[in-house]
């Protein structure tokens, strides 16, 4: 997780920097102090909306924040634009409610510029309706391993993990690792909590698990876009009239034997 160790260093020393406690820098920011406590530890990797807020609450660069590149502190900020490629998108930041597409040919790419923020502003953008606020991604998804649940080529609306340890057991999740960008069912052991379980819908595929250390983002799947509909075969009326014919011809029949018996 040598990440997660960059971020530390950097979010420390800010706020070091800045002369603030962590509940003073916390609340200035926006983020929980036992949110900024995750990230100074290293527990948690630093989300685009908190790399966001600290910027507007400090005028910090995001570049620098992420990568340890470019000067420490904006040199030109505007009322509605920060003059630097913004972390989640290149637009004014008051437009949080599009969401960057990362399609089945840009998986790689992504795993490769997670954190790039040149690269995350060129990805393809979308509003989607009731997501219009918090850190989204849109996935679409590869293979087959999450059928019947999810199908190959559905857009899954996926929410960041901010805290790993708060998931629970059974989550449907997007796993980033350097192998890949797969949508499963997440867990964990309870005694131990260094790997992660993988579990597919699709009966076919095993289940497997992967280092912690291994995994570059978790998002919280809230709703998929599909173009799967369901394929069952309408009420033939025809066949329930007969039905219903042959019921009254069988208790007719019943009614005359009943009365040929009296």
């Amino acid at each position: 997780m040598k990440n997660y160790n960059r971020d530390k260093s950097r979010i420390t020393m800010l706020r070091e920097m800045l002369g603030l406690s962590q509940k003073d820098f916390s609340d200035n920011a926006g983020v929980s102090q036992s949110a900024l406590s995750q990230l100074e530890t290293g527990k948690t990797k630093i989300s685009l909306d908190t790399l966001q807020k600290i910027s507007l609450a400090f005028k910090v660069n995001c570049n620098w924040l992420v990568n340890g590149k470019g000067d420490i502190f904006l040199k030109e900020i505007t009322k509605n634009k920060i003059k630097i490629r913004n972390s989640i998108l290149t637009m004014d930041i008051q437009d949080t409610a599009l969401i960057p597409l990362i399609s089945e040919e840009a998986h790689a790419g992504y795993i490769n510029g997670h954190q790039d923020t040149d690269y995350l502003g060129r990805l393809d953008v979308y509003k989607i309706p009731g997501y219009e606020h918090g850190n989204y991604r849109l996935f679409e998804v590869n293979g087959d391993s999450m059928i019947p649940t999810i199908y190959p080529r559905e857009i899954l609306v996926s929410e960041h993990a901010d805290n790993w340890d708060e998931i629970e057991n059974g989550s449907l999740c997007i796993v980033i690792t350097e192998d890949g960008i797969v949508a499963k069912r997440t867990y964990f052991y309870e005694e131990d909590r260094s790997m992660l379980i993988l579990k597919s819908d699709n009966a076919k595929y095993k289940t497997h698990s992967v280092p912690i250390d291994d995994v570059l983002e978790i998002w919280y799947i809230r709703a998929r876009i599909t173009n799967i509909f369901s394929h069952e075969q309408p009420f033939d009326f025809q066949k329930i009239r007969t039905l219903e014919s042959d019921m009254a011809e069988l208790k007719a029949q019943m009614k005359n034997l009943t009365d040929s018996s009296k």
